[in-house]
Parts: structure tokens; C-alpha cells; sequence
């Protein structure tokens, strides 16, 4: 995300171009007159006379003069990338847990749900084991938004800690529940947290720091979530029996809560934005103490210009927007509204073709399962490397495009291909890598489409949607017993009509 600042201001200005106020230009924000000339201002900067060293006294130069890589953002990208690995860890253990179509009954390697509590008969063609998969995703479609929206109005690091307690004490819990319906339970309670500790912490990273870092910082977040789905591999060995692997994976989300309780900083974004003084200074302090660098900053010219572009870019003060008046605001403005429905739909198809993939996972060639699931991991690493990278010197509506249809053509090839030919496993390798490039792509795109005010319940809007793709998922494969090779066909026609939607959405890097 390497702009310069006239091309971020031309994001802003350009047709429908609704960027976060304070993540764009502030060249235009205000005109100060005489006293502009007085205090020597220029976009943001203003000098000292004495030693003609620029003065901080904008948040945009704040983050730039912080950077990205200094100990305290570093620490902050850090942190909050691991959360995905700990996501992973609960949302696809599962694949162990509960596998489907598990017909073990004597000396088996691991000690599943379907054998403790006798799940052997089936409901609607559904396995009752694999409710422990829905159920998660269904509780993070019901509620998981409410904490996306109650974020936006108190905060990005109160959110992300509860959760983490929430999902770490109800997930202990479910691994002692004495019967089926009671693990449901905590199953839902666990799947209502997935959005907040997926979105929430990747909108607190970015709002700490410079734009154009986000892209290079979310290889972090994809590496994180690729170490956690394949250590779940091991885990699986270790604790070889539900109970334990359940615990195993809900435990670390309270030590990490305790943790970030005396380390982990509000975004000073979000902070500057609501006008909390004390938590912008503090935020400065530690970042001068760890990198042992003094910085030269006017806390009253940042909190004022951030202001008066918050003012300029909304006619209502967001930060006295009820909840209900957040939502209204967002569906009075047209241009938000329609880059919510389209990056919806996106978030949706791109989800259930990912899921769709990896269902696939255990049954890539003929290897062990443990060894074909971390196979199925390691080779989304690629995309969380290759992606970033590429946008620091691509469009964004073009690399998108291009990955949705190559991941098309990819899938419209295996339903020629024999399961037998050496060329299914690449085939499938090349459209698992795509699929994994368009879902990390979600995050990227939808961080720079929405403003601040409203960036997490717009982009929580979309990852709780988008457990519908994951719910129909599943049953892409039911039609494959009308046509063989049927799914192929389908999943290639939805990475087609997410090629064509990719082009609905605003360019936000000119």
C-alpha cells in the first residue's frame, strides 16, 4: 500500500472515493489564513525557526514518523496477528474432533465425539458430529456482529479482550460438558467471538499504523493463521482424545487476555478520533521508551486538525453516534451502502469456495491425513507472502480480479482432469492458492474501502456474512451424485461472478 500522500489525497476526492479521514490526505482539510502563514504550516507539518525541524501536528504524520517496524507497532502487528493462529485453532479443530464420516469403533488413534457420545445415526443426511462445525459458524452469523458495531462505539482493545476470555472460559467448559447438546452450546458461544478476534484486532493493527504498511504487516496475520492451522496437526497427536484438544485450544485465549490486559494499547487512531488525550500521550511515552527516540510532536495541532477533518468528512460527530445511529448513518450514505452489498457478496463467494477447498484437504493424493491436512496448510503460506507484497507495486481491483479468475480456470480445468493424473494434485494446489489469495484479499480491500468511524462494523458485516458461504459449503458437493464432478463446475462459475463483481468496487489505490 506504498502511496504517496497526493495519491492518497486523489483517492479521496476521486468519483465516490470514501476513504477514512484518518487515513487520507489532510493537504485540503483546512485553510488557517494569516496564522498558517505565522506557524509556517504546510499539509500537516509545522516548522520550528530555530532548528527548521518539522513538527508532528497531524495523526498521518504521527503513524509515518512511528513507522510500522519501530518496537511498539511491531509489538502491536505481532500480537494481534496471533490471535488468527489461536481463531485456527478453535475453528477448525473439528477436522480432529469430529471428523466426518469417522467409523472408527476399536484402537483408534484418537478419541473423537462420535465415539463418547454414540453419534452414529443421521438427521437430514447430516452427521449430528458435524454440528460442532456449523453451529460454530452460526453463532458467529447471529452475533458475532454485535461485537463488530459495539467496537466502533467503545473501542477496539475492551472488545478484543473479552472475547478472548469469553472464548477461552466457555471453550474449558466445553470440554467438560457431560453431554452433546451442552458442547453445542459452548461450541455457539466460541463461534459468536470468530469476528471480533479475526476483524477487530486487524482494524486496531492497521489504525497503529502508516497506510501505506497495511498491506506488508498482514503477512503477519496470514502466516499466523497458516502456523496455527498446521500446528493443529501435532496438537491432535499430543492430545489424542476430544476433550484434551479441545481444551488444549481454548486455554491459550486466556493467557493471552491476561497478557494484553497490561500491554496491549487502544488504536491511536481510534483514540485520537475520540478525543482521549491521556490514552494519544500515553501511546507516544511508550513508543519513545521502547525505541529510545524522542519525538517532536504538537498533541493540541493533531487532536484539533483530526478534528476538523472528522467535521469536514461527516456532518454528525460520530463519537456521539448511538449504535442504532451508526447503523443509520452508514445506510443514509449510498456510497457505503453499495461497497457493503458488493463486498458482501464478495466476502461470501470467496469464503464458501475457501471452505469448499479445504474440505478437500484430507483426501489430497494418497498421503496420511495428518500429513495431506498440514499440506493443505502450507501451501496458503504462498498467499499471505505473495499478496502484500504484490500491492505494494499492483492496483487493487486488477490483482483481485486476476486472482478470482485464474482460481476460475483452475476449477473449470479439474472437472476434465481425472482424480488419477498427475495434474489434478497442481491443478488443486493452484486453486487452493487462489482461493487463499481472494479471502486474504478481503481484509486488504475492505480495510481501505470504509472510514473509521464506521471501518469495523462495515468490515464485520462482511465476515459474519460470509459464514453463509461457509454453511453452504458442505453441500456443494451433494451434487456430485446427479453429475460427477459437478461441484467443479460450480465453484468455477462463482470465482467468474466474482471476477465481474471485483470491477463493481471502487479502486482505492490510483
Amino acid at each position: 500500500m506504498k502511496a504517496s500522500e497526493e495519491e492518497e489525497e486523489e483517492v479521496v476526492h476521486s468519483g465516490g472515493g470514501y476513504t477514512s479521514p484518518l487515513m487520507s490526505s489532510l493537504s485540503d482539510a483546512y485553510d488557517d489564513g494569516e496564522e498558517h502563514q505565522k506557524k509556517k504550516k504546510n499539509y500537516g507539518l509545522v516548522q520550528v525557526e530555530e532548528g527548521g525541524q518539522d513538527v508532528i501536528s497531524s495523526v498521518e504524520e504521527l503513524l509515518k514518523a512511528t513507522t510500522a517496524w519501530r518496537p511498539y507497532p511491531l509489538f502491536i502487528i505481532c500480537s494481534m496477528s496471533f490471535l488468527w493462529s489461536l481463531c485456527a485453532l478453535s475453528a477448525i479443530s473439528p477436522a480432529f474432533t469430529a471428523p466426518a464420516g469417522d467409523e472408527c469403533t476399536e484402537n483408534c488413534s484418537f478419541y473423537t465425539i462420535q465415539n463418547e457420545f454414540n453419534l452414529t445415526s443421521k438427521f437430514f443426511l447430516v452427521e449430528p458430529a458435524e454440528l460442532t462445525t456449523s453451529i460454530y459458524f452460526l453463532g458467529n452469523l447471529l452475533i458475532g456482529q454485535l461485537f463488530a458495531v459495539v467496537a466502533d462505539r467503545f473501542g477496539r482493545r475492551p472488545i478484543i479482550i473479552i472475547c478472548l476470555l469469553l472464548t477461552g472460559i466457555v471453550g474449558s467448559l466445553g470440554s467438560l460438558a457431560p453431554n452433546f447438546p451442552l458442547l453445542l452450546v459452548a461450541r455457539f458461544i466460541q463461534g459468536s467471538c470468530y469476528t471480533p478476534l479475526t476483524t477487530v484486532n486487524y482494524v486496531l493493527s492497521g489504525e497503529s499504523i502508516p497506510h501505506r504498511s497495511q498491506s506488508l504487516t498482514s503477512i503477519f496475520f496470514g502466516v499466523s493463521w497458516v502456523c496455527g492451522y498446521c500446528f493443529l496437526a501435532p496438537l491432535s497427536v499430543w492430545f489424542n482424545t476430544w476433550r484434551s484438544l479441545q481444551l488444549a485450544t481454548a486455554l491459550p485465549n486466556i493467557l493471552v487476555a491476561v497478557f494484553l490486559m497490561g500491554t496491549l494499547p487502544e488504536s491511536v487512531g481510534y483514540s485520537i478520533e475520540k478525543k482521549n488525550r491521556k490514552a494519544v500521550q500515553k501511546w507516544i511515552k511508550r513508543n519513545e521508551l521502547l525505541s529510545c527516540k524522542k519525538l517532536n510532536y504538537d498533541l493540541d495541532m493533531i487532536m484539533e486538525k483530526t478534528e476538523k477533518i472528522a467535521t469536514s468528512s461527516s456532518p454528525t460527530p460520530q463519537n456521539r453516534l448511538t449504535i442504532f445511529e451508526m447503523i443509520r448513518e452508514i445506510l443514509s450514505d449510498r456510497e457505503i451502502t453499495r461497497r457493503i452489498i458488493v463486498e458482501t457478496f464478495l466476502w461470501i463467494l470467496t469464503f464458501m469456495t475457501y471452505c469448499a477447498l479445504s474440505l478437500t484437504s484430507t483426501s489430497v493424493g494418497n498421503s496420511d491425513p495428518l500429513v495431506s491436512f498440514l499440506f493443505s496448510g502450507v501451501v496458503e503460506l504462498p498467499a499471505y507472502l505473495f499478496i502484500p507484497i504484490c500491492l505494494t507495486r499492483t492496483k487493487r481491483r486488477p490483482t483481485r480480479f486476476l486472482c478470482h479468475f485464474t482460481g476460475s480456470m483452475a476449477l473449470l480445468t479439474m472437472y476434465f482432469l481425472s482424480n488419477d493424473t498427475s495434474l489434478h494434485l497442481i491443478i488443486w494446489l493452484v486453486a487452493k492458492f487462489c482461493a487463499s489469495c481472494c479471502y486474504i484479499f478481503c481484509f486488504i480491500y475492505a480495510a481501505e474501502l470504509f472510514p473509521t468511524w464506521c471501518r469495523s462494523c462495515c468490515i464485520g458485516v462482511c465476515s459474519t456474512c460470509c459464514n453463509i458461504g461457509a454453511i453452504v459449503a458442505p453441500h456443494i458437493f451433494l451434487i456430485d451424485s446427479a453429475a460427477p464432478g459437478a461441484q467443479f463446475l460450480v465453484l468455477a462459475a462463482v470465482g467468474l461472478l466474482c471476477s465481474g463483481l471485483t470491477w463493481c468496487q471502487q479502486e482505492t489505490k490510483v
